[in-house]
């Protein structure tokens, strides 16, 4: 079993990132943190887990659902300012659709496709989610960011909180992340469950799918950050040894080994140190 110092980034294709950079930054509160040519690293102000965006060109295809980045706010009030606020402004940032807000296990979300093929999320949770036992409906920020950082929405984005991803059979998923990745198992149900680094509270869903599932290219991967290089060598011989997983060779560079492989969904992950 690998042992993760963390999950560490998210990384996000997009076809352009002049289009999807503004929707990042300006409606989700988000920072850019470093910019190349090709590349950028953003990162919420209240949460260490950054997300690097790739950008592909505009061959790159829509994601599904099922693949997308959440954001959560502190009120339930804030959907509804949400939703009109993207609305009004869905032709000046490209948006290709906006949900109306739908209530779900104790939170309420309006979703959103951006022009780089992604689905992205606002939700609120219900305290009442957490007095209940729901782990990952605990505030993911120790300070709210107030409306003066945010100003001129209606809402405010306080922490980027999950992404998802899509599998065959959830306990099949959830006993390879647990098992294999050393992941923690947060919760769930009959339909999803949810992944996460037992020290930090941003978390995946897996949710399982009953058509083909859509197959996404490496640049849509979750990064897990091993303690030294040698620890990533392990990692590797461990996962190449498995029949269900295909894993890319070790890459060192500056310092930095790394290697991506497929998980048994074929979802793409990440190995660094």
């Amino acid at each position: 079993m690998l042992k993760p110092a963390g999950l560490t980034h998210g990384h996000y294709e997009c076809r352009s990132l002049e289009e999807t950079l503004p929707v990042l930054t300006e409606l989700l509160a988000m920072k850019v943190m470093e910019r190349g040519n090709k590349e950028a690293l953003v990162e919420h102000p209240n949460t260490a887990w950054r997300l690097v965006v790739h950008e592909a060109g505009a061959g790159a295809g829509d994601k599904p659902h099922n693949n997308h980045y959440g954001v959560r706010v502190a009120h339930g009030g804030e959907i509804d300012a949400a939703h009109q606020y993207l609305e009004a402004n869905k032709a000046r940032y490209g948006l290709t659709r906006v949900s109306r807000p739908r209530a779900q296990h104790y939170a309420r979300s309006v979703y959103f496709g951006e022009p780089g093929g992604n689905t992205l999320e606002i939700e609120y949770y219900d305290p009442q989610a957490a007095v209940e036992g729901r782990a990952i409906a605990r505030p993911h920020w120790k300070r709210e960011l107030s409306e003066a950082e945010f100003p001129g929405r209606g809402y405010v984005p306080q922490a980027l909180t999950h992404g998802t991803l899509e599998c065959n059979d959830k306990d099949a998923a959830a006993a390879f992340y647990r098992d294999v990745l050393g992941l923690e198992i947060a919760g769930g149900g009959r339909i999803s469950v949810y992944v996460k680094h037992p020290v930090t509270p941003w978390y995946i869903v897996v949710l399982p799918i009953r058509k083909r599932k859509k197959l996404l290219t490496p640049a849509n991967r979750f990064t897990l950050t091993l303690d030294s290089p040698d620890e990533v060598e392990r990692a590797h011989r461990e996962l190449s040894r498995l029949s269900s997983t295909e894993a890319t060779p070790v890459e060192s560079r500056d310092g930095r080994s790394s290697f991506i492989f497929a998980d048994p969904d074929r979802n793409w992950w990440e190995v660094t140190a």
